[in-house]
């Protein structure tokens, strides 16, 4: 449908005659930038955090080991250093890999290693706060995605909230310095 929308819009003017233009040849205009397309990147998570943690109980119902968890007053690594803390609250993650695979794949992967028991379910997100957040990638302006109707679907089945988290990694050009 949007292949052909440049070539089946008409345009009329205010006193509604037509708006003709004369064709243009894309070859010999210069390309400055590039708008619209998808997403280059995506990683995809569930998370439950608390006060009261409980990571062996969420790790139990849903079958599935985390990428990282921890309970409250356990010391944690920070981010990626070696760098450890100790905080008053508890998470429990499971993420998937950064790539270019579609965010609805993704997404259906991560929970196709859950349980589908939804009782199990109702259990965690009534007890902690619980999301699945999406990490989108773009390399430039103007990117798309959809979450489709049957993900949306093992999202609410699941009372499962999503954040999307939206990074733009775009080449800046480096200013000359003239001193």
């Amino acid at each position: 449908m949007k292949d052909n929308f440049i070539e089946t819009r008409r345009e009329f003017d205010e006193d509604g005659k037509e708006i003709f233009r004369e064709p243009v040849n894309f070859e010999e205009l210069e390309h400055i930038a590039e708008v619209g397309g998808i997403f280059e990147e995506f990683s995809v998570g569930v998370n439950f955090y608390s006060d009261n943690l409980d990571k062996e109980e969420i790790t139990n119902l849903l079958g599935h080991n985390p990428t990282k968890a921890w309970n409250a007053g356990e010391r944690r690594p920070i981010g990626y250093t070696k760098k450890t803390q100790i905080t008053n609250w508890g998470k429990w993650y499971l993420s998937s890999e950064r790539d270019a695979t579609d965010l609805n794949i993704k997404l259906r992967n991560l929970f196709e290693d859950l349980t589908d028991d939804l009782d199990k379910w109702q259990t965690l997100t009534s007890k902690y706060e619980s999301w699945v957040d999406v990490a989108g990638y773009m390399n430039n302006w103007n990117r798309e995605f959809i979450v489709e109707a049957d993900v949306l679907k093992i999202l609410t089945d699941r009372n499962l909230k999503i954040h999307f988290d939206i990074y733009f990694n775009g080449e800046e050009e480096e200013e000359e310095n003239d001193e």
